[in-house]
């Protein structure tokens, strides 16, 4: 009997215990966590990009978790190449936010853990020459960076994360001056540069080196080389113009009029990122206009299509100074012209990803103008009383209506079987009886049925 209470003794002795120990191991920590999560941070604490100043970590949690997903359902993040966006899944972004909390220090800035996928950049089809070269390290650091202040908007350059790259020649064109031209300011052009997402203007170029008062013949030449030069790249055209009258030294569809004093410019702007140079050189009489930059992603080609041609008109004039046989030609006829532009863009392995519609220029034709003598005066003779005969036709004798020696179509008088003498039938109702009216209103002298 002894033996079995001994035995309940030390069993409830072994509960006892146990339990003891595990409420000294394991109620701090309870204890700790429910303090914790009642206490409040002081003043000028922040997590992210949130103050979360007297809020307990429950409340900071909450609200941040709730940013937090309404910023992955409603964020746009895009990387940009040289022009080209490329979205972001806002999914490839892993958000801690307890551990954020919890481990925030009261009073102090403290950050709002991300994690970005690495991963999410084979989805983006970036070329294999750009993920080869690209720094994903400093990428992936930038990215998190961004969204732990939760952006809506989140725009990220690809160059800064690339090697610088050399600069190449990313086209040319030449046109063939005219004799007109000043030789002496071709030779002395400035280099031009275009700055990133920039507006350029000619005439703004022309002020700043002091070529205000250049002749509009020079600059249109200037113009028309830049201008086609420009067309082989990603530069969008913002002013041009054309003459009424295609100039002899200008390819169809390239050409540009620059005058200053009519307010005639040469616009366009650079999209990219990257800046471009342009150079001129003078080769004999061509001027040839040199685009350099860094290599830009797609090819640009520039197609000349539906060229239409249209006849000049001769217009005559008549002058009393010529004499029979002469003509003399005041203005020689030239034929007018069509031509629509378009620059059409492939990409890396040549396939064709777009065509832009640049232009469509129309020339008139110029009519020739021909003078010529007056012709010589017409002299009407009227003919003789005399010869006119008394004859007359007396209907039902003779069924011809002119006799020899008198003219066809007259109507004499005849004298009626009283004595008088009938009128003569009107012309106008002469004409209408010998008109042919193809047998509708029936014959004369049929009997009416």
């Amino acid at each position: 009997m002894e033996k079995q209470q001994l035995v309940k003794f030390s069993l409830i002795l072994s509960v006892l215990s146990i339990f003891i120990f595990s409420f000294t191991y394991f109620g701090s920590d309870l204890f700790s966590a429910q303090t914790s999560a009642k206490q409040v941070f002081s003043e000028n604490t922040t997590i992210g990009n949130f103050d979360v100043s007297n809020k307990s970590q429950d409340e900071v949690a909450t609200y941040i978790q709730k940013k937090v997903d309404s910023w992955l359902s409603q964020a746009n993040i895009r990387l940009v190449y040289k022009g080209q966006n490329y979205p972001v899944n806002t999914a490839s972004f892993v958000f801690d936010v307890e551990d954020s909390v919890s481990s925030a220090i009261s009073g102090a800035k403290n950050e709002l853990y991300v994690h970005w996928e690495e991963e999410a950049l084979n989805n983006l089809n970036l070329s294999s020459a750009i993920m080869a070269k690209l720094n994903t390290e400093k990428l992936t650091i930038k990215m998190q960076a961004s969204a732990q202040k939760l952006i809506p908007e989140i725009e990220i350059k690809l160059e800064d994360f690339l090697p610088a790259e050399e600069q190449a020649i990313i086209s040319t064109a030449s046109v063939k001056l005219s004799s007109n031209v000043e030789s002496e300011l071709i030779e002395g052009l400035v280099p031009i540069e275009i700055l990133p997402n920039s507006m350029f203007s000619l005439a703004a170029y022309a002020n700043e080196n002091g070529q205000v008062n250049v002749s509009a013949s020079t600059f249109s030449q200037i113009g028309s080389a830049l201008y086609k030069a420009l067309l082989q790249s990603d530069i969008s055209i913002v002013e041009r113009h054309i003459s009424s009258q295609l100039p002899n030294n200008i390819e169809l569809g390239y050409e540009t009029k620059v005058d200053f004093s009519e307010n005639l410019d040469l616009k366009f702007y650079n999209p990219s990122d990257t800046s471009y140079k342009i150079e001129f050189n003078l080769n004999g009489q061509e001027l040839e206009a040199v685009v350099t930059g860094a290599p830009p992603t797609y090819e640009y080609k520039i197609t000349a299509t539906d060229k239409q041609e249209f006849k000049p008109r001769i217009i005559k004039q008549y002058s009393p100074l010529l004499k029979q046989g002469q003509k003399s030609v005041q203005k020689e006829g030239k034929v007018g012209l069509l031509i629509k532009v378009n620059r059409e863009i492939y990409g890396e392995t040549g396939e064709l990803l777009k065509t832009e519609f640049i232009s469509e220029d129309f020339y008139p034709p110029s009519h020739r103008v021909e003078v010529l003598p007056l012709a010589p005066a017409v002299i009407q003779t009227v003919p003789d009383s005399t010869t006119v005969s008394d004859t007359v036709t007396v209907p039902g004798v003779d069924q011809n209506d002119s006799t020899p020696g008198q003219p066809s179509g007259t109507n004499p008088t005849v004298p009626s079987n009283d004595g008088e003498q009938q009128q003569p039938v009107d012309e106008q109702a002469n004409d209408e009886q010998d008109t042919d009216d193809g047998g509708l209103w029936g014959k004369p002298n049929e009997q009416p049925k």
